[in-house]
């Protein structure tokens, strides 16, 4: 009864089986990229940023559509970090949830207090590992959203 309520938009927002949801991964390094990218590509639509300039752009362009970002700390021009700073402070990007990608376990209380959702360590675990966070967290918000 619930499915009747919602309009279309949301439909395509937020149910499983109406599309594939879109997922950026910010990371420096094209090796991490791609095997992101590789892990994600069936199951999700995959945009990329190399740094930190380019994926304010790309989220300030898709802030309708992401449905997630995986965002590295290191990167040049703009840092991980300051990239979480810009999205949880602007309105009109804070509702998308990132994951930040780190080998630097003490980043991961700085980040929580910034508005990270969760991490995934470098080297990164199994793929199956990066699958299941990536749908709960997903999951996670678009109910939320619901609600």
């Amino acid at each position: 009864m619930a499915a009747d309520i919602m309009t279309e938009k949301s439909k395509k927002e937020f149910h499983p089986f109406v599309t594939k949801r879109k997922i950026l991964v910010v990371d420096d390094e094209f090796i991490n990229r791609a095997l992101l990218g590789g892990i994600l590509e069936n199951d999700y639509d995959v945009l990329f940023a190399e740094n930190g300039r380019e994926a304010l752009e790309l989220i300030r362009e898709n802030r309708n559509t992401l449905s997630l970002i995986l965002l590295d700390l290191l990167m040049p021009e703009m840092s991980g970090k300051e990239v979480l700073k810009h999205v949880t402070e602007d309105k009109t990007l804070s509702s998308i949830p990132i994951i930040v990608l780190t080998s630097d376990q003490k980043a991961e209380v700085d980040c929580l207090g910034l508005g990270a959702i969760d991490f995934i360590p470098k080297p990164y675990p199994q793929p199956d590992v990066i699958l299941a966070r990536v749908r709960r967290t997903i999951e996670l918000f678009e109910d939320r959203n619901i609600i």
